[in-house]
């Protein structure tokens, strides 16, 4: 049974939300399978190892008992990253295939997710397209559809560069206008160049939702009240940068939210506690006074004191939109519900040639 390779062509496409669903369905069908990922650029310590932040991920959800260095044989530590400007090899090459071999000894199948697209790894001197040749895996393009002509070029690219490995595309995080673009004339499109698509998977509330717990991980924050409420999800983020009653205008219109503005802000402050807000965020390392504090724990409402600026708390939280966590439990399990209906799964399997 042949592995599984998930690139994408632009970033932030959603390829652990697929390779989480597609490895799901699969146990659930009785397979053992297997998670791989060959260079890994987020780094993270896990039990006094150095690897990826993905690898800890998959191996808690999908209870793996390999070991970090087979799940991601290359996470990529600063020092390293010197070490490759400098000119030194990281042996990429047979680091990752003896690491790939040994998950695959143990495992029916195994699902290997790339940073993103084919070229990723030329400069350890292994890019995936090599990988994906070396070990006859099956490639799934996972994409979105915000840059259409970058995305249809990327997938086409991808299928002249591996015409026998290119399994088909999923699109991901799709908009019900776009869904409808895609269905009527991306899919012939693709299809007249010998491209499947066998997924339109809607954009979800859920999926897209950062837990609050993670935004605090991320800010590296301190949580000044309401510790219990860290698993809820927020929708959106609004930054609280103008008057107080345009503010709670905008805020009003606006549910589920993090709020995100100055520890000075009590006015932006109060506005957002009126209003639909799971959590406030503090930038400047600038501490409310108490009566924010004390209504905010009453509303259940936590509060996060960064040390960093508002346009840097607010970049680092809208990258947590549609990123998997074990943080949240409720959309690790709205994945299978989002992409059972929404997957030609026969389709799928039989361009994997899984039975």
């Amino acid at each position: 049974m042949p592995s599984i390779v998930l690139a994408s062509v632009t970033p932030y496409a959603g390829k652990n939300v697929i390779a989480l669903g597609i490895a799901r369905k699969l146990q659930r069908e009785g397979k053992s399978v297997g998670y791989f990922k060959p260079i890994g650029p987020l780094v993270h310590m896990e039990d006094g190892v150095v690897t990826d932040e993905d690898a800890v991920f998959f191996k808690k959800a999908l209870g793996l008992d390999d070991d970090f260095m087979t799940l991601c044989p290359c996470a990529l530590s600063n020092k390293q990253v010197g070490d490759i400007l400098s000119g030194e090899s990281l042996c990429t090459k047979s680091r990752v295939l003896e690491a790939f071999a040994k998950a695959s000894e143990s495992h029916d199948i195994v699902v290997a997710v790339n940073m993103g697209r084919l070229s990723c790894g030329l400069s350890l001197g292994y890019p995936i397209h090599q990988f994906i040749r070396d070990v006859n895996a099956r490639l799934i393009v996972v994409d979105r559809y915000r840059w259409p002509v970058e995305t249809l070029d990327g997938m086409i690219h991808m299928k002249e560069l591996l015409p026998d490995a290119f399994a088909g595309v999923v699109f991901n995080r799709i908009s019900p206008a776009d869904a409808s673009t895609i269905e009527k004339r991306v899919r012939p499109f693709l299809k007249n160049r010998g491209i499947e698509v066998f997924g339109i998977v809607p954009d979800d509330i859920i999926l897209g939702a950062a837990p609050i717990s993670d935004i605090v991980e991320i800010l590296n924050g301190t949580v000044l009240c309401a510790p219990d409420k860290l698993d809820g999800l927020v929708e959106h983020f609004s930054i609280g940068a103008m008057k107080a009653d345009a503010a709670l205008r905008v805020f009003q219109r606006v549910p589920h939210k993090g709020v995100i503005t100055g520890g000075d802000r009590s006015d932006i402050q109060l506005a957002a506690l009126q209003t639909s807000t799971r959590c406030i965020v503090l930038t400047g390392a600038l501490h409310p006074n108490e009566r924010i504090l004390t209504r905010a724990e009453e509303l259940g409402v936590p509060v996060i004191l960064t040390d960093k600026d508002t346009s840097s708390t607010a970049e680092l939280c809208e990258r947590l939109h549609g990123r998997l966590s074990l943080n949240s439990e409720r959309k690790i399990a709205r994945v299978d519900e989002v992409l059972e209906p929404n997957v030609n799964w026969e389709g799928l399997y039989a361009a994997l040639g899984i039975d």
